[in-house]
């Protein structure tokens, strides 16, 4: 008789780096470990050093082996015993009875060339995860914790920004010396360190260098220029991000800033008023680029470097900063109940620099939850 052919599902990598075996495991840990599930079944095989936060932290039902329980199990040789990571993963698929395995596209080339020349057949998968897209109750309340940590570094920002001083030059003066991108960058992440976050990559880009939009900014802030304040920080204790973008003018905000903002603060707010089960990302990035046009700021993204809107409007949040869904022209996938999205819609020009706006948002039967609750003000006096 043929045996029952059984799929399996596999993952190599360190879970601290990798958002799919952090999902499937709830364990994280900054060194590479095997995960597989066979008929639903998940197992995680780690160091003797992770057994016991293994055991803690995986989801119910996950089994937790150290590699000698594993070597054991699956009556490996003793030669072959903390050889290679292909001899385990050789040594179980044998013991499961299983030689079909789907595995991430990221999966390491090197063990991915040793496994096929051992007959062990990869079938790789682009969205290995799926289920991330929606999240639960739980991963709900663990984005909006993401989000309240930036907006803890966001009010440091702005804390400090009115607690400077205009220079004679129009250079922002804080405790006696002029306040640099770099600073209020490090009290950002600092601010978000004190409550459970690591943040980076921070972004405090002012005045020219907010036309683009990722660059970090360095250098002297200077007055009457736009700040834009890019915030999105992992929540140390569950890996869940938080993503927040406003933009705010120390002083006075020059005309066409004002009207930057206001177009794409209309912008925004047409686009969460769009969100809802089954509306296309596409539908929802399609609103805001007729908006923004209409209120008359152009956008071309052949020229070097591109002006106007010529980003997407939003991307998915979670394990990972960028995530499934998205909200662009390319987005033909109907939104779900429970994904959770960011609406950033900005404009950038090289005259004068940038505006970007940025809320996140939980997908409902009814339409939308607001997960955001930083207020939005361009001018601080």
């Amino acid at each position: 008789m043929s045996r029952k052919k059984i799929k399996g599902r596999l993952i190599y990598a360190a879970s601290e780096r990798c958002a799919d075996l952090l999902y499937e495991t709830g364990f994280s840990a900054p060194d590479p470990f095997l995960w597989y599930s066979v008929e639903d079944q998940g197992t995680v095989v780690v160091s003797a050093l992770e057994v016991g936060r293994a055991v803690k932290q995986c989801h119910p039902g996950v089994q937790v082996l150290s590699f000698s329980e594993a070597a054991r199990q699956w009556r490996m040789r003793r030669s072959l015993v903390r050889r290679m990571t292909a001899n385990y993963i050789v040594a179980m698929a044998r013991h499961l009875q299983v030689d079909t395995w789907e595995v991430p596209t990221y999966f390491p080339y090197g063990l991915a060339a040793e496994l096929l020349k051992r007959d062990l057949a990869l079938i790789p998968k682009a969205d290995f995860s799926p289920g991330r897209a929606c999240k639960s109750a739980q991963e709900i309340k663990y984005v909006r914790n993401g989000v309240r940590l930036a907006e803890q570094g966001l009010a440091r920002a702005i804390d400090i920004l009115r607690q400077a001083k205009i220079g004679q030059d129009g250079t922002l003066l804080w405790q006696g010396q002029p306040l640099l991108a770099e600073a209020l960058k490090g009290e950002i992440d600092a601010e978000i360190a004190r409550h459970g976050g690591t943040a980076s990559h921070t972004i405090a880009a002012h005045g020219q260098q907010a036309a683009d939009p990722h660059q970090q900014g360095h250098g002297p802030i200077q007055a009457h220029t736009p700040i834009v304040l890019d915030i999105f920080p992992r929540d140390d204790a569950t890996g869940y991000f938080g993503d927040l973008t406003r933009t705010v003018v120390k002083g006075q905000a020059p005309d066409i800033v004002r009207r930057a903002f206001d177009a794409v603060y209309k912008a925004q707010q047409a686009a969460q008023a769009m969100l809802r089960p089954g509306v296309t990302g596409a539908t929802v990035h399609k609103a805001v680029t007729e908006t923004l046009d209409a209120a008359g700021f152009p956008t071309d993204v052949e020229a070097k470097p591109p002006h106007g809107f010529f980003h997407s409007t939003g991307h998915g949040l979670g394990l990972e900063v960028h995530e499934a869904p998205s909200l662009s022209s390319a987005a033909a996938t109907p939104l779900l109940v429970d994904n959770v999205v960011t609406i950033e819609p900005g404009l950038y020009y090289p005259e004068w620099g940038g505006v970007r706006l940025e809320n996140v948002a939980v997908i409902t039967p009814e339409g939308y939850e607001n997960l955001t609750e930083a207020p939005v003000e361009l001018e601080i006096p």
